[in-house]
C-alpha cells in the first residue's frame, strides 16, 4: 500500500467525511487572510473578468470554504472532514516541487479545549507511524501566548491591536515597538486634537494632492479611524522600556518544550502580571498531556512564542515535525497541524462562528524519509 493510502486509511480510523474540495480558490481569500506576503508563495492567474484566481495552495481553504457554506444553511454541530489531493505552491527552497500532495482532515464545531489539540497531535503522529516514520523533530507554538501578555500589560486598545498584528510578521513587534516611539512626533501626533471630520479632510488632501487611493481592502474611511484612533494615544501614550523587555523575553523564548510552562509563568510573575494565568494553564495541560504520550515525537520536541504557521489564519496551538532541527529540515515538516478558531468567521464575513483545527502530513516527504532509512 503506498504512503498517501496508508496516511489516509489511518486517518479514516477517526472517521470523517470525504470530501473533494476545488482546484481553483479566489486570490482574495489567502492573500487578505495571510496578506501579500504570501503572494510569491501562490500560483495566481488573471480571468476575463479580471478576477484573480489562484491554485490552492493548501487544502484547508477550500474545505473551510466549503464548510461555512453548508453551515449557513443549517447548524451542523460537530463535522470532520478528510481529503487526499494536490496543492500548488511556488517553492522556497531549491528543488521543491511546485505541485505536491497532501493527505489530511479538519474538524469544525468540536469544544476548543486541551483534549482535541491533544487528538489532533496523536491522530497525525499514528498516522506517520502507520506510514513507517516514528520519529522526528517537532517544533510548538501557541499563537495564544503573546496576545495574552499583550492584552495583560493593560495597553490601550490601539495599541494592543497594533503589537497582536505586528506579531504576525516576522521582526514586526520590534518595527512596532521602534515606530510608536517616532509616531510621537509622527503624523499621528501631526494630527493630534483633530476632530475626525478635520482628519478626513486632511486625508482627502492627500489623495488630491498625491493623486494616490487606497489599494486592497482597507477603505478611506477605515483609514481615517484608524489616524484618528491612533491621534488620540500619540502624544500621551508611550511603551515602557520595562514593558517592551518583557514583550522581547516572551517573544524570544525558545526552549525545551518541557520547560515551556515554567518559562512563561517566570515571566508573567516577574512582571507582576494578571490575566494571563487562563491562557497558561491551558498551555500548560496540553504540554503536560501530549509529554504523557511518551512519544519519540515530542521527547526532542522545542517551543518558540514567534513560532507559528506560514499561512497566517491559525490562532492558537501549532506544530510541524521535520526530519531534523536545523533551518532547512524545519522549511520541509512532514506533519504539521494547529488551530485556527476565527477562520470560519472570516471566510463568511462573521455569518458563520465555529471552532476549526487541522492537519496533515505529506507524503513525499515521508517517503523522503523511509527512503533514507532503507
Amino acid at each position: 500500500m503506498s504512503v498517501p493510502e496508508t496516511a489516509m486509511n489511518a486517518i479514516a480510523a477517526q472517521a470523517g467525511e470525504f470530501v473533494e474540495p476545488p482546484l481553483l480558490i479566489e486570490a482574495s481569500v489567502p492573500l487578505e487572510l495571510s496578506g501579500e506576503a504570501v503572494r510569491s508563495r501562490i500560483c495566481t492567474f488573471v480571468d476575463g473578468q479580471a478576477t484573480e484566481w489562484a491554485l490552492r495552495p493548501d487544502l484547508t481553504l477550500p474545505v473551510a470554504q466549503a464548510e461555512c457554506g453548508l453551515r449557513r444553511e443549517k447548524d451542523l454541530g460537530e463535522t470532520c472532514r478528510r481529503y487526499r489531493g494536490p496543492v500548488f505552491r511556488l517553492p522556497a527552497i531549491e528543488d521543491d516541487p511546485i505541485e505536491y500532495e497532501q493527505v489530511g482532515l479538519e474538524r469544525f464545531g468540536a469544544p476548543s479545549d486541551v483534549e482535541h489539540d491533544v487528538w489532533l497531535f496523536q491522530t497525525l503522529i499514528e498516522a506517520s507511524e502507520a506510514c513507517g516514520v516514528d520519529a522526528g523533530h517537532t517544533c510548538f507554538g501557541d499563537l495564544s501566548i503573546f496576545p495574552a501578555f499583550v492584552d495583560a500589560l493593560g495597553f490601550p486598545e490601539d495599541v494592543s491591536a497594533g503589537l497582536k498584528r505586528a506579531f504576525r510578521q516576522e521582526g514586526g513587534v520590534r518595527a512596532y515597538l521602534s515606530g510608536q516611539k517616532r509616531n510621537q512626533s509622527g503624523l499621528p501626533a501631526r494630527v493630534s486634537g483633530m476632530s475626525r471630520t478635520e482628519i478626513a479632510a486632511f486625508v482627502d488632501d492627500i489623495f488630491a494632492i498625491t493623486g494616490v487611493r487606497p489599494v486592497g481592502n482597507r477603505s478611506a474611511d477605515e483609514i481615517v479611524e484608524r489616524l484618528h484612533a491612533r491621534s488620540t494615544i500619540s502624544a500621551s501614550f508611550e511603551i515602557s522600556p520595562e514593558q517592551s523587555e518583557l514583550l522581547e523575553r516572551v517573544l524570544t523564548l525558545d526552549v525545551a518544550f518541557a520547560e515551556a510552562p515554567a518559562a512563561l509563568q517566570s515571566i508573567a510573575k516577574d512582571g507582576g502580571l494578571t490575566g494571563v494565568e487562563a491562557a497558561l494553564v491551558r498551555f500548560g495541560q496540553r504540554t503536560e498531556r501530549l509529554l504523557t504520550l511518551n512519544s519519540t515525537f515530542t521527547q526532542t520536541a522545542h517551543f518558540a512564542t514567534r513560532f507559528g504557521r506560514r499561512f497566517t489564519y491559525y490562532d492558537g496551538f501549532v506544530f510541524e515535525i521535520a526530519a531534523g532541527a536545523d533551518e532547512t529540515a524545519m522549511q520541509r515538516p512532514f506533519v504539521a497541524g494547529g488551530r485556527y478558531d476565527s477562520l470560519l468567521s472570516d471566510l463568511s464575513k462573521g455569518d458563520v462562528d465555529a471552532t476549526a483545527l487541522g492537519g496533515i502530513i505529506i507524503p513525499h516527504r515521508v517517503e523522503s524519509l523511509l527512503g533514507d532509512q532503507s
